[in-house]
């Protein structure tokens, strides 16, 4: 069953309802009209009833496309404007004969002058000038008021090391008495010399005789020079966070300021190209007489410990027709037996490049650290 729309059955019933001219009728809420006075057109009052409104996407497309304020103001004026302008409600429509005369009297009328408002009792405050004055007299007294210097030095939060080539190393964001430092504890350790170079607020180290191409009778140097290195930064309070490789083609180690750490001890360590060998150079003794039993635990029969020098190298065999170890295997178990000694993985230091002409694969120092016990 259909019923009609509801605007058009209360609009029956309000006109059925209206008193005719002249007649007192009940006291039903509605002004009587009165003889003589003209009825206004009920029917050209009443605004026709609006269609289903369009649906508005929960996000607009363009909300998230940055406008302009002057762009905004002038896309409000000119695209919100409704194109076909609407007729006051209380403009009676005029005839369409009287359309066709200019002069006619039903001809659309212009527009009327704006109506005078009736005051009320809403007031709106204003400031007074003397208000107004003494803001902008504060307002000039901040401006006017003498900053003075401040002679606190710059903190340096992170610093930055890049290990370039087979010889450099950048050093970014170092203060002045870093550097001192770095001169008077690093470079004596390098026997053939150091060269140093600045680009703006960039510190290049040129270490002779290539000493990060991990070969030579003079590459144990060049592993003290890198625990000295990270041994300084810890004791001054710069400890290793991150390596990044932003706008960069080699990894930039990130030193972040922090407490100074004085009881931490570094070592390095070495995996071979399959990932089967490591290699403990110069580690601390509680870790050189443990650590091979410990692997052996996990890996009966499988692991060899041999000694070459300070270096302590272990290795798990792979049998002919055997499934051997697998190297992340390997390696975990490598990194859970050091952790369980109170060292952890600090971070990684890339190197030169091994082969002839660098063409060789690229070495990967691992730096520990720890307390010894």
């Amino acid at each position: 069953m259909s019923y009609p729309p509801y605007y058009t059955y209360g609009a029956q019933q309000m006109y059925s309802q209206q008193p005719m001219m002249g007649q007192a009728g009940p006291s039903n809420g509605y002004v009587p009209l009165y003889a003589g006075v003209p009825a206004p057109n009920l029917y050209a009052s009443a605004t026709p009833y609006p269609t289903q409104p369009p649906q508005v996407p929960f996000i607009p497309p363009t909300a998230m496309l940055e406008t302009p304020p002057a762009a905004q103001s002038q896309s409000l004026q000119t695209k919100n404007r409704p194109k076909n302008s609407h007729r006051a409600a209380t403009t009676p429509l005029p005839l369409k004969s009287a359309l066709k005369k200019p002069g006619a009297a039903g001809a659309t009328p212009g527009p009327a002058a704006p109506m005078q408002l009736a005051g009320s009792g809403f007031h709106v405050s204003r400031r007074t000038n003397s208000k107004v004055q003494r803001d902008q007299s504060a307002a000039l007294a901040l401006q006017n008021q003498a900053v003075e210097p401040s002679t606190k030095a710059e903190e340096c939060y992170h610093m930055f090391v890049t290990f370039r080539g087979d010889s450099e190393v950048l050093l970014e964001n170092t203060l002045e008495n870093a550097r001192g430092e770095i001169e008077r504890k690093i470079f004596p350790l390098w026997p053939h010399g150091v060269e140093t170079q600045f680009r703006g607020s960039d510190w290049i180290l040129r270490f002779r005789n290539a000493p990060w191409n991990m070969s030579g009778p003079d590459v144990a140097v060049a592993w003290r020079l890198i625990i000295a290195l990270f041994t300084l930064f810890a004791e001054r309070g710069f400890q290793f966070m991150t390596s990044t490789k932003c706008t960069t083609t080699q990894p930039r180690l990130v030193f972040q300021s922090s407490q100074s750490d004085r009881l931490s001890v570094f070592f390095l360590a070495y995996l071979s190209r399959g990932g089967r060998r490591i290699s403990l150079i110069n580690p601390p003794r509680h870790i050189a007489t443990a650590f091979g039993p410990r692997l052996r635990a996990f890996y009966p029969n499988q692991i060899e410990v041999s000694h070459d020098d300070d270096i302590l190298i272990v290795e798990s065999k792979r049998e002919i027709g055997a499934a051997g170890i697998k190297p992340s295997h390997f390696l975990m178990q490598i990194l859970k037996v050091l952790m369980d000694m109170e060292f952890h993985l600090n971070a990684t230091v890339p190197m030169a490049r091994a082969g002839p002409l660098g063409l060789g694969s690229r070495r990967e120092l691992l730096v520990f650290k720890g307390i010894p016990p």
